[in-house]
């Protein structure tokens, strides 16, 4: 999880997106992202477009977890697909 600092551009307030969040999701500037907010939890979720809409009763902190998992394990996790 990260914390970052909301602040004032313009009229806008804004919220930067780290280098690495991007690049894993293929994102850069101009890209379009979905905006979702969630009133019982508290969540604000922020997609790429066209991303494939997850159930927000799992958090946002999991599925980050669950990436990179995936990632780390790629090879084992398809030798074992493969028994």
């Amino acid at each position: 999880m990260l914390t970052q600092k909301l602040y004032k551009n313009g009229n806008s307030v804004v919220v930067t997106i780290p280098k690495e969040y991007l690049n894993d999701l293929k994102l850069k500037d101009g890209s379009e992202v979905v905006m979702e907010q969630n009133m019982d939890s508290g969540l604000i979720i922020i997609s790429k477009k066209g991303a494939q809409k997850t159930d927000t009763k799992i958090s946002p902190e999991f599925l980050h977890w669950l990436d990179s998992f995936n990632k780390k394990y790629a090879p084992a996790l398809k030798e074992l697909a493969r028994r």
